[in-house]
C-alpha cells in the first residue's frame, strides 16, 4: 500500500490584497479563511483529512519558512531561493517524496468549507492515481463567465464525474467566458491535482527534460540540507508553470469535477462574498467604521479604517498605509502593488 502525501504550494506573494498582503506577509498568511483562520491554516487542516501531518510538505520562499511552519505544525517546511512558478516547485517536492508514493498538490490560498466532499473527492482521486498511470486534476463548475480563472474543457466520460481533458485554456475574455460557462463542457480550473511522484516526472521529462534532470536526483537528507541544495539548483531553472509545462500537453490528464464548493480568493469583492454583512451589506474586519455607508468592504489592522457615505467602495487601512477604489475595481489592486513597489525602488 502507497503512503500517500500532501504538497502546500505556499510560496505566492498575494499582491491583489495590498495593503494587508506585503511580501512579507502574503495572501496565504492573512486571516481570509472562515473564522479568522489563515488560509494556510485552512489548507493545513484539509490537507489532515488526507494524510498524517509528517507526510505534508510546504513549498514556500526561503523568508517565509518561519512563518509556515506555526501554521502547519508538524509539517515539513522546504524553502526557495527564489520564485520560478509551480512547475519547479513541484518537481522540487517530487524529489523530496521517496519511491513512487502518490501525492497532492493543494494552494495555500483558495477557501474551501465543505471538507467531507473535498476529503471524499481526493479520496476518489488518490485511488485513480494509485492505479492508473495518469495526472488527476480537478475541474470546478463554471457558475458565471468569470475572467479571472483557467478553463478546463471536457472530453469523453471515464466515470461518475470524470473526464479525460480535451484541452487547458487560459483566462479568457468575457464573451468567450459566458459561451463557455453556457455550453456546460467547460470547468474552471483549480490548480489541484494528485498523481504518482514516476508518474508525473515522466511527464515532465517528456516536455521539459532539464527541469526534470535537474530535480529528479535531489536527495533528501533533511529539511535543511534539501533547502540549501535547492540554493544551488533553483536559480538556474527555467520559471514556469505546471499547466504550460506538464499538463497542456500529457495524453494522460484525467479531471474530476469537484463536488465540493471553491474559490480562489483573488480579490477583495471574492473575500467579501464569503464574510458576514452588517444590514446594510458591509464587510467589516478589524478596527473598521462605517457610517452611512452600503455594500462596503472596511479592514482596519494596525490602523481604523473609516468611511462616511460611501456605496460599493472597498477601503482598507493597514502597515501605515491606505487603499480606497470601487468594489468592482478590486481585481486590479494588484496594479496599485506593483506602482508602490515601482516608488520604493525608484
Amino acid at each position: 500500500m502507497s503512503r500517500r502525501h500532501v504538497l502546500i504550494l505556499a510560496g505566492g506573494r498575494g499582491e491583489r490584497f495590498w495593503p494587508w498582503s506585503r511580501p512579507e506577509r502574503p495572501k496565504q498568511l492573512l486571516p481570509l479563511a472562515s473564522g479568522g483562520r489563515t488560509l494556510l491554516s485552512a489548507t493545513f487542516q484539509r490537507a489532515l483529512r488526507l494524510t498524517d501531518r509528517s507526510r505534508i510538505l510546504v513549498m514556500t520562499a526561503m523568508d517565509l519558512r518561519e512563518a509556515c511552519q506555526r501554521e502547519c505544525p508538524g509539517a515539513v517546511v522546504l524553502g526557495e531561493p527564489v520564485g520560478r512558478n509551480t512547475a519547479p516547485a513541484i518537481a522540487a517536492a517530487a524529489a523530496w517524496i521517496a519511491d513512487e508514493d502518490p501525492f497532492a498538490v493543494l494552494p495555500a490560498d483558495h477557501a474551501i468549507e465543505d471538507t467531507d466532499a473535498f476529503a471524499a473527492d481526493f479520496e476518489r482521486a488518490f485511488e485513480r492515481a494509485e492505479r492508473d498511470r495518469v495526472l488527476v486534476t480537478f475541474g470546478i463548475r463554471a457558475v458565471g463567465a468569470e475572467t479571472n480563472f483557467g478553463y478546463l474543457e471536457r472530453g469523453a466520460k471515464v466515470a461518475d464525474r470524470a473526464y479525460r481533458v480535451a484541452r487547458f485554456t487560459e483566462k479568457p475574455d468575457r464573451t468567450r467566458a459566458a459561451e463557455w460557462t453556457a455550453s456546460g463542457e467547460y470547468l474552471w480550473n483549480s490548480g489541484m491535482f494528485v498523481w504518482r511522484r514516476g508518474v508525473f516526472f515522466d511527464a515532465l521529462e517528456a516536455t521539459r527534460p532539464a527541469l526534470a534532470s535537474a530535480l529528479r536526483g535531489l536527495e533528501a537528507g533533511g529539511a535543511e540540507a534539501f533547502s540549501n541544495a535547492l540554493r544551488d539548483v533553483f536559480p538556474g531553472l527555467e520559471s514556469i508553470s505546471v499547466d504550460y509545462a506538464v499538463l497542456e500537453k500529457a495524453p494522460n490528464v484525467v479531471l474530476i469535477e469537484a463536488a465540493f464548493d471553491w474559490d480562489d480568493l483573488g480579490s477583495w469583492s471574492a473575500w467579501a462574498r464569503r464574510q458576514p454583512h452588517d444590514p446594510r451589506g458591509n464587510v467589516l474586519f478589524g478596527d473598521a467604521i462605517a457610517v452611512d455607508c452600503d455594500r462596503c468592504v472596511l479592514v482596519g489592522d494596525g490602523g481604523t479604517a473609516a468611511a462616511m457615505g460611501l456605496r460599493d467602495m472597498v477601503v482598507v487601512s493597514s502597515g501605515g498605509a491606505t487603499l480606497a477604489c470601487r468594489l468592482e475595481d478590486s481585481d486590479r489592486v494588484r496594479e496599485v502593488s506593483e506602482a508602490a513597489r515601482g516608488r520604493v525602488r525608484a
